[in-house]
């Protein structure tokens, strides 16, 4: 499951990698489409970090492990539609939503989390994101392969903002990067989308998700 995760990666940087080696800076245009560039690249990033999580608890439902060989931290997951039960449900409910919860400990079922949990805030992954998923699922290992590639990451996500919300045009954007910015650009999401992938296929090789 992975390996199709890293092909597709490899796919898309390289389709990147082409449009970008196309940008004739001579154009007029060229500023714009650098601009873009980040756009694109932030797509590529984003949809690999979701499918990583998506395999990963795939991965996990098919273990068939049990709720009491799991490490606390993936409770978070576990639990999650218990949690947003007991959120505002008030005092006339409130217990009977405890009890649920306590039902389910008891009983130790198999692990089944949803295959469309993303624990994270909901915003454009950052680094405070990544490490969002890594604690869900009880992952002690460094988010980012060095710790200044978070700075490139934030570089990203920004770019990527200020064009879809409106506040700078692609080309106010474009024009503060050379085309060997952009590819070095390209090459710490690569690492970082790499590293990713890695990371979470020996958290599932080793069982990681298991206490010792």
């Amino acid at each position: 499951m992975f390996d199709e995760i890293k092909n597709e990666l490899t796919r898309k940087v390289c389709e990147l990698k082409l449009w970008l080696a196309n940008i004739d800076e001579r154009n007029q245009y060229c500023n714009i489409t650098k601009g873009l560039y980040f756009v694109y690249m932030y797509g590529i990033y984003e949809e690999t970090i979701r499918q990583v999580v998506s395999t990963t608890i795939d991965e996990l439902n098919n273990a068939e492990v049990k709720l009491d060989e799991c490490v606390y931290e993936l409770y978070s997951l576990i639990f999650s539609d218990e949690y947003d039960g007991m959120y505002n449900v008030g005092n006339e409910h409130k217990w009977e939503k405890r009890w649920k919860l306590s039902d389910k400990m008891i009983n130790n079922p198999k692990v089944v989390i949803s295959h469309d949990m993303m624990p994270t805030d909901g915003k454009n992954i950052r680094y405070k994101q990544l490490k969002s998923i890594a604690n869900s699922f009880g992952m002690k290992e460094n988010v980012l392969p060095r710790n200044e590639i978070g700075g490139y990451i934030q570089e990203m996500v920004d770019n990527r903002n200020y064009i879809a919300h409106g506040n700078k045009t692609p080309k106010e954007v474009g024009r503060n990067f050379t085309i060997l910015d952009l590819k070095n650009r390209c090459d710490y999401m690569e690492k970082v989308c790499n590293y990713v992938i890695v990371e979470y296929e020996a958290y599932i090789q080793e069982r990681k998700y298991l206490r010792r």
